[in-house]
């Protein structure tokens, strides 16, 4: 591959100069091309106005362009390179079409030479970056998930210490999969053979309540905020049956604004919702849902779908219809219709009509 200084008489006015970006927390390994060939690569600080500056001095007035991998740095510094004047894209790592040889020599020189080259040839697209707001409002909500599975956690422990200890647990709560408070109460006086033992399962007891008090407070916090930015959009969500609240939430705080889809193929591939498939001359494999997908909303829309088709009569007709074959492509199918459903509400703003799919079958 051609590397050479570019050099120019007078300013860069113009010329497009194409940046690929690998971004750790230390360094950012930089790649520069214009003119189909590369003229720089060098390391620097990862300070979006270092490479501003240096862009500049090298060539004043030219026009730039950069992408960076989607990771754990966020948008932070896509907001400031654009601020800069820099023309830069966030692309998700898994549309960048490396070669078999660029898969085996990957290090951050390569990673960068690839993203600066493709981006020159115009082969990346970018994803979509949400407002600081709206990634604000989905951390909070994420936060809820992490101290959802924290408590169930927590009741894990919990009950495996009571197995493993041998308590007895009265017949009244033998049916109660949970703890009510009735049961944490019993538990709470129960003494164990040894100060050891009860101090152990007071702990347990105190972790799981804690853990509990955690998720409500975040519940109750990210309901507010939701209400207060939606208002409009999650009264009309949880008037379609089987979206309550949890659902209504999460689809607002992880996709925000519905339009940004250009149809509902693109929403739907969004939530993993399309079957993907392997072809090859005459040989078509169609399989099951494709597995890159928004992962926190999929399995909370199928959750959904069960407990729409109790509620609403249509979605039950619509759910027999295709259950004959297989139910669990089934039930896949009712939570993509309400996938879409969701989706028309918020855009025209008005609650569900339950009368709809008797109407449009």
């Amino acid at each position: 591959m051609l590397n050479t200084n570019l050099k120019h008489s007078g300013d860069f006015k113009g010329e497009n100069f194409y940046i690929g970006l690998d971004v750790h927390k230390n360094t950012w390994s930089v790649t520069v091309r214009t003119s189909n060939f590369e003229i720089a690569h060098f390391s620097q600080p990862p300070q979006p106005k270092a490479l501003f500056s240096y862009l500049q001095k090298r060539f004043p007035c030219g026009s730039f362009h950069s992408a960076y991998e989607a990771g754990f740095c966020g948008t932070s510094a896509h907001t400031e390179l654009c601020r800069l004047g820099i023309d830069n894209m966030i692309v998700h790592a898994a549309d960048i079409p490396n070669t078999d040889k660029e898969k085996k020599n990957k290090t951050d020189l390569h990673d960068s030479r690839a993203i600066a080259k493709y981006l020159e040839k115009g082969l990346l697209n970018p994803i979509h970056v949400l407002t600081n707001e709206q990634q604000e409002l989905r951390s909070l909500y994420r936060l809820r998930e992490i101290e959802v599975r924290n408590t169930t956690r927590a009741v894990n422990r919990l009950k495996g210490f009571i197995y493993f200890t041998g308590i007895k647990v009265p017949e009244e709560f033998s049916d109660q999969k949970g703890f009510t408070i009735k049961k944490l109460l019993w538990l709470k006086k129960l003494e164990l053979s040894t100060p050891v033992g009860t101090t152990c399962l007071q702990q347990y007891i105190q972790d799981y309540k804690d853990q509990r008090s955690k998720v409500n407070l975040v519940t109750r916090q990210l309901r507010k905020y939701v209400i207060q930015i939606f208002a409009d959009a999650y009264r009309n969500l949880v008037s379609i049956p089987g979206i309550g609240s949890i659902v209504a939430i999460a689809l607002l705080t992880e996709i925000g604004d519905f339009r940004r889809f250009d149809n509902p193929k693109e929403y739907c591939s969004y939530l993993g919702m399309i079957p993907w498939e392997q072809s090859t001359g005459d040989q078509v494999k169609t399989k099951g849902s494709q597995p890159r997908c928004n992962k926190h909303l999929r399995p909370m829309l199928v959750e959904a779908a069960w407990m729409a088709i109790r509620k609403d009569s249509g979605l039950l007709l619509y759910y027999k219809r295709h259950a004959a074959s297989n139910n669990k492509h089934a039930i896949m199918k009712v939570a993509r219709k309400l996938a879409l459903m969701a989706k028309g509400v918020v855009i025209k703003n008005q609650p569900y009509d339950p009368e709809y799919l008797l109407k449009n079958k």
